[in-house]
């Protein structure tokens, strides 16, 4: 690190297009400018939230390949570097490689492949062996991670600057949650959610953030619309990196849960003050002018962001009861079944249109413990999580997702039949791609052992402590 940067310094540099060559350069530019000497083994971890026919679903949900590109011949050329390894894990249940494959990161790998100058991998986090890693934090005690995160010499982080359903941003920090196979990223993604994500620093405390901000996804974080702010940011402070990515989107730090319970936890900086800013733009002034490229702050900024608003904006019969989730109390829960909630419609939407939303069934969601009775009018009544409870009445069924917490495809699963919309699940052509990625993950897997290795540590921990 040069000596007039210290660890909350954030170098940005405007860069308009995805143009390998200049992000390249620009990468190469900021590993300088901070000193970054990785040796050995890196881990390159992008964020892949979902990708999946991206002319329907779209292409923002997730790190450009072009960006994953660059960062990789960039590494590659420093003299330390060994090797380098990509790895990931999507959202709960859906196979990682299908992710990479809809969103060309196995092609864009031959094409790094081609120019690195030293061994370049890609492998899916959810499929191969892992270390277990002491955390002693809030929500884990420790925590299972890909072998070859917890065994890479130096870590850097390659985050999308979104907007986030229920965490206002993601970005560095939040990218954390990727890091977490199936098994363990349900555990207290609840209310718990922020402190969870905040516990994960200590295995996933990045050496060097590279963060896309070049297009910002607007909306749900699955299914974001894209706005242009022609930015690359670059550091090695993960919440340093958050802390500017929300300013640019027009949130103070506290306004972002997870940043805010960081910061109460003692993680620094505590606000944008506490940030050197260099490169392009140098001041808050420049931040704030730049920031300006992505208003209004309409309502594509906050889509999906609540579930009653966007039923509305489609004329939907459908109807949503959201309550506190434990009696004695009026906090509902921000973090839980309600984010599946809303990338589950939000998914619907994608794929039959806002159209077919007008003529749903009158069907009923309830989250969380509803006070008032529900009339259900003779339609179907979906409970959504182990808390949900209500006094429903004249319901023609009442169907209990009994999981903390229900997911996206749970729901997908369990009930995206049943509510009168075309469903991703009975498209023949994805059922095709979705068998053929679980078969080819599942024969991985046993190749890899990973089938063998969590049947062990079940029946050395789970089992015993059961017992």
């Amino acid at each position: 690190m040069t000596p007039e940067f210290n660890q909350n310094t954030v170098f940005i540099k405007r860069c308009e297009e995805y143009d390998r060559r200049q992000m390249e350069q620009i990468i190469a530019e900021g590993m300088v400018r901070f000193g970054f000497h990785p040796q050995g083994k890196v881990l390159v971890k992008p964020n892949v939230v979902f990708a999946y026919q991206t002319d329907r679903f779209g292409n923002m949900a997730y790190t450009p390949p072009a960006v994953v590109g660059a960062s990789l011949i960039a590494l590659s050329k420093l003299s330390g570097v060994k090797r380098i390894d990509v790895g990931e894990n999507c959202a709960v249940g859906f196979p990682t490689r299908l992710c990479y494959q809809s969103a060309g990161y196995y092609d864009e790998i031959k094409l790094a492949r081609n120019q690195a100058g030293c061994p370049v991998g890609i492998f899916c986090m959810d499929e191969e062996l892992r270390d277990s890693v002491f955390i002693g934090g809030k929500v884990h005690d420790n925590l299972r991670v890909a072998r070859k995160m917890a065994r890479a010499d130096a870590k850097v982080y390659l985050p999308k600057l979104k907007c986030h359903c229920v965490s206002k941003m993601t970005g560095a920090v939040k990218l954390n949650i990727g890091i977490c196979s199936d098994d363990e990223r349900s555990i207290r993604h609840d209310f718990m959610l922020n402190e969870k994500i905040v516990d994960l620093l200590s295995v996933g405390y990045p050496d060097f953030i590279i963060m896309d901000a070049i297009d910002v996804g607007m909306g749900n974080e699955a299914f974001p619309t894209s706005r242009k702010l022609g930015l690359m940011i670059m550091g090695t402070n993960p919440l340093a990196v958050d802390i500017v990515g929300s300013r640019l989107l027009g949130l103070d730090a506290r306004d972002v849960p997870y940043l805010k319970a960081a910061m109460d936890r003692g993680y620094t900086p505590i606000g944008i003050d506490g940030i050197v800013l260099d490169g392009d733009l140098k001041t808050i002034a420049e931040i704030d002018e730049q920031a300006k490229r992505l208003m209004p702050y309409d309502d594509e900024f906050y889509r999906w962001q609540d579930v009653e608003k966007e039923l509305k904006r489609m004329n939907s019969p459908m109807r949503f009861y959201w309550g506190p989730y434990r009696h004695s109390q009026t906090d509902k829960c921000l973090t839980g079944c309600v984010m599946g909630l809303k990338m589950f419609l939000g998914a619907m939407e994608k794929f039959a249109g806002v159209p077919a939303f007008a003529t749903a069934k009158p069907v009923s969601f309830v989250i969380g413990r509803y006070a008032e009775p529900i009339d259900a009018k003779g339609q179907e009544v979906f409970l959504l999580g182990s808390c949900a409870k209500a006094d429903v009445r004249n319901a023609k069924k009442i169907t209990h997702l009994d999981k903390c917490f229900t997911t996206a495809g749970d729901m997908n699963l369990s009930i995206g039949h049943k509510l009168g919309i075309p469903a991703v699940t009975r498209d023949p052509k994805f059922l095709k791609d979705l068998i053929s990625a679980l078969f080819k993950a599942s024969a991985r897997k046993i190749v890899s052992l990973r089938y063998f290795q969590d049947i062990g540590h079940f029946l050395t921990k789970g089992l015993i402590r059961r017992i």
